[in-house]
C-alpha cells in the first residue's frame, strides 16, 4: 500500500511540475518583447535621448496610432522635465523665473515633437489575450535637440551657453 501511495505522490508531483513548465513556456511565448525594447521608458547615451513605450489594444491599427501619439507626448514631457530641472537650478533667479523665459522654454520644448525620430516600432499580436501590443522607440540626437530649442527660444536665451551645456549633460 505504501508502495502505491509513493508512486501516486511521485506521479502527482511530476505531472504538476510538467504542467507548471508548460504554463511558463506559454506565458513566455505571449510576453516576448522586441530585442531593442527597454522597460525603462527614458534612456540616454552620450549622443541621444530615447523613449520606449508599449501600448495595447484590441485593434492593431488603433494600437499603433494611439501608442505613437502617447509616446510622442510622454517623450516631450520627459524632455520638458529635464529642461525645467536645469532652468530651476540657474543662479539668476529673477531672469530664470520670469514668465517669458519659462514660456519660451516650454514652447520650444513642445516644438520638438516635429523632429523626433522613430528608431524602432513593431505591432505584435498577443495570442493569450487576443489583442495587439505596439512597441516603439523614439530618439532624438542631443545636439539636434539643443539646436532646435535654441532656434525657437529667442536670442537672449539661446546665447546663455552655460545653460545649454548643463542641459546637454542633464539630458
Amino acid at each position: 500500500m505504501n508502495y502505491f501511495l509513493c508512486i501516486f505522490v511521485s506521479f502527482t508531483i511530476l505531472s504538476s511540475c510538467s504542467l507548471m513548465d508548460t504554463i511558463k513556456k506559454k506565458d513566455l511565448m505571449y510576453s516576448t518583447f522586441p530585442s531593442w525594447y527597454l522597460s525603462d521608458a527614458y534612456m540616454t547615451d552620450s549622443t541621444s535621448v530615447h523613449y520606449f513605450l508599449s501600448f495595447q489594444s484590441e485593434d492593431s491599427t488603433a494600437s499603433a496610432i494611439h501608442g505613437f501619439k502617447e509616446a510622442q507626448i510622454a517623450f516631450i514631457n520627459s524632455i520638458d522635465d529635464k529642461v525645467e530641472e536645469v532652468r530651476s537650478q540657474q543662479e539668476d533667479g529673477e531672469y530664470w523665473s520670469s514668465p517669458t523665459v519659462i514660456q519660451s522654454l516650454r514652447s520650444s520644448t513642445y516644438l520638438l515633437i516635429d523632429v523626433i525620430n522613430i528608431s524602432n516600432e513593431i505591432t505584435l499580436k498577443k495570442d493569450a489575450t487576443n489583442s495587439f501590443e505596439y512597441y516603439v522607440q523614439m530618439s532624438l540626437k542631443k545636439d539636434k535637440l539643443i539646436e532646435e530649442l535654441k532656434k525657437s527660444a529667442g536670442n537672449q536665451l539661446s546665447s546663455i551657453q552655460n545653460f545649454w551645456i548643463e542641459l546637454n549633460q542633464t539630458l
